[in-house]
């Protein structure tokens, strides 16, 4: 059995130190966590002077980290573009009539998608850097086999090439799922999970709300999307463009070049997750006192106020957490939809590329130029993200939380975004079924709808995320985590300031991965079943396929995100003097009471009702409702209805 693996000796020392005994040694070795007793009054986070989280960095390095996690997002779309756009010469150096080269695409989705929903906790308990660096290495070699395939013309009759070709591909998929469950997470240790600005969506702005802590994502979600959805259509140019001029085993030796410098710009950003902040301070009040210990593990923590002794306990909560949100139904509507956003976009690219190249006879660098009015349509999306247009910051903010909700309609700019991604998408994806019925209608009439189609993809991406961060944030109301008193007369200084002992957003996290993994698999067989469908088909009749799925997903997101119940989510006798909830001097419970609501109801939506969202676990901790977050369906019951 491997000798467990020793935490470091700073950590060690600082908390030695923290304790103000220099002759207790503690150890942490196979442990997964150290309980501290005979000391009450003991605080981490000022026990011992390190360097400031990455929330707290300076917005330089914090734009630097940003900017090269978005670099290695767009690196694996160019990866998946660059041999879309090589498969009619992958096929012809093989020598593949049975069509067996684009199945090289169908395992690389499959490889990133694996990782993506159940490995993405693992950086969480050991750090990102590690999973990113030794991706991108391993995945650097698995680049040589195919191009020494490629290099000349095979035999047809030897499947060997083709098994060579198609499992390292599968592999280097998997080698970049690794990466790729790091890349938004970085955003959220830099941003926090929030997109506030001086007036929030819906919201009273609070100055000491944790989810404020970082700034917001703001453009750089934006900026993500893009390089995560549209980067396709680079990648597509590139390797259409080598097939044109070069050998068709330039593309991998591309590919290797852009590897090696996404690597060493990821060896010279920082670490955002270092190993002092991959552990907790987990309290609990017992009848002795308080008992805190420092704890490894983030999902496990976040579900069972525990965390893992081994990192497969790990993995196997996160899992839980997965089918947790799934159980949904408001979450799958919205997750399905956003997983189609990206397969869909691997589907317009097949079809154009198709229509291009079947029915105008274009050549295979003009085909790629076709494609790329996809990425260049995405691109006008990306400054809406900063709300400079229609900006929330210019509509004059409320007095209330409760007042949001009235029936007069605030046109912010969130939601006129959201009004226009899901009216227009679906139009203007049977407006480009219309106009890609071939000659005599000029190319450019589908290029243009389908960089509208980009546009509104983008958009309607970067605002699936943003649902989920309003939905699932839950980072004001984990322990210590509610807020400061309102009374900050009668409490000491030490006492009003609030403990930042979170470090990542669990079902945030988990739902952006969730989306992900879903629009690889719709990705993999949109690829995989694409041309035989064009093939059978014809190419207008696919993508009117295409249209009415995306028409049918709108309706039911439509019917998602309609408020239609009225719930209770503050006592009647609530104590209008405090926001803490638990007992205050006299004893007395008080409710946990967010922002300045005027009422105690609110309307909600079909996404809002689920059980991890952050209404019901403000109502949860208002008694409102009972059973745990983590409990089956059946043991919920809605109250105070």
């Amino acid at each position: 059995m491997a000798e467990p693996r020793r935490p470091a000796p700073a950590f060690e020392r600082a908390i030695t130190g923290a304790l103000g005994n220099a002759d207790r040694e503690i150890d942490l070795t196979g442990k997964p966590h150290h309980s501290i007793s005979g000391h009450h009054r003991f605080n981490l986070s000022r026990s011992h002077r390190r360097a400031p989280i990455a929330r707290d960095w300076t917005t330089r390095r914090k734009r630097w980290t940003a900017a090269v996690s978005c670099l290695s997002t767009a690196f694996t779309g160019l990866v998946i573009g660059i041999y879309a756009g090589e498969v009619p010469g992958l096929q012809y150096a093989i020598a593949d009539e049975a069509h067996y080269a684009i199945l090289g695409n169908v395992l690389f989705f499959i490889g990133l998608a694996i990782p993506t929903f159940f490995c993405y906790s693992l950086p969480l308990l050991h750090g990102r850097k590690p999973y990113i660096v030794a991706a991108l290495a391993l995945f650097m070699p698995l680049q040589f086999p195919p191009a020494l395939i490629t290099v000349q013309q095979r035999d047809p009759d030897n499947p060997l090439w083709r098994t060579g070709l198609l499992f390292t591909r599968a592999l280097s998929g998997l080698a970049m799922g690794f990466a790729n469950i790091n890349f938004f997470g970085i955003l959220l240790d830099l941003f926090g999970s929030s997109l506030m600005s001086g007036n929030p969506h819906q919201e009273v702005v609070i100055a000491h709300d944790p989810r404020r802590h970082g700034g917001g994502l703001g453009l750089w979600l934006g900026i993500w999307t893009w390089c995560f959805l549209a980067s396709l259509g680079v990648g597509f140019l590139i390797g259409a463009c080598i097939i044109n001029a070069l050998n068709v085993s330039w593309g991998f030796w591309i590919m290797i070049f852009c590897n090696v410098f996404t690597l060493v710009v990821n060896v010279l950003a920082p670490e955002t997750r270092r190993s002092a902040f991959r552990r907790s301070m987990a309290e609990a009040n017992t009848s002795d006192g308080t008992s805190r210990r420092v704890g490894r593990g983030e999902i496990r923590m976040h579900m069972y106020s525990t965390g893992p002794v081994y990192w497969w306990e790990e993995v196997t909560a996160s899992i839980s957490l997965n089918i947790s949100m799934l159980s949904q139904p408001g979450f799958l509507i919205l997750s399905l939809y956003q997983g189609w956003i990206y397969g869909q976009i691997v589907i317009v690219i097949i079809l154009l590329g198709a229509l291009a190249s079947r029915e105008y006879f274009l050549t295979a660098q003009y085909v790629g130029l076709c494609v790329t009015s996809i990425p260049l349509g995405a691109l006008l999306a990306v400054p809406f993200q900063k709300a400079s247009f229609f900006s929330r910051a210019r509509h004059h903010g409320q007095r209330t939380d409760s007042m949001t909700f009235e029936k007069r309609l605030d046109w912010t700019s969130h939601l006129l975004r959201r009004t226009i991604f899901m009216i227009l998408l679906p139009f203007a994806g049977m407006a480009y079924t219309v106009s890609s019925s071939g000659q005599p209608t000029s190319i450019s009439v589908p290029c243009l709808f389908a960089a509208v189609i980009g546009f509104l993809s983008n958009l309607a991406l970067s605002e699936c995320i943003g649902l989920i961060m309003e939905t699932f944030d839950t980072s004001d109301l984990q322990p210590g985590m509610t807020g400061r008193r309102r009374d900050t007369a009668a409490v000491s200084k030490e006492d009003q300031e609030k403990r930042k002992n979170y470090s990542c957003f669990p079902r945030v996290l988990s739902g952006v991965m969730i989306g992900q993994t879903l629009g690889f698999l719709i990705g993999s067989a949109a690829t995989g079943w694409g041309g035989s469908i064009v093939r059978t088909l014809g190419a207008q009749q696919a993508t009117g396929i295409m249209a009415g799925v995306l028409f049918f997903l709108t309706l039911l997101l439509v019917c998602a995100l309609t408020r239609f119940k009225t719930v209770k989510v503050v006592p009647d006798n609530r104590a209008k003097t405090g926001i803490l909830a638990g007992p205050d001097r006299a004893g007395e419970w008080l409710p946990v009471v967010i922002g300045s609501p005027s009422g105690t109801t609110r309307r909600i939506s079909l996404l809002e009702l689920g059980r991890l969202t952050r209404w019901s676990e403000i109502r949860r901790k208002n008694r409102l409702l009972e059973g745990s977050a983590f409990d089956p369906p059946t043991r919920t019951r809605l109250t105070g209805d």
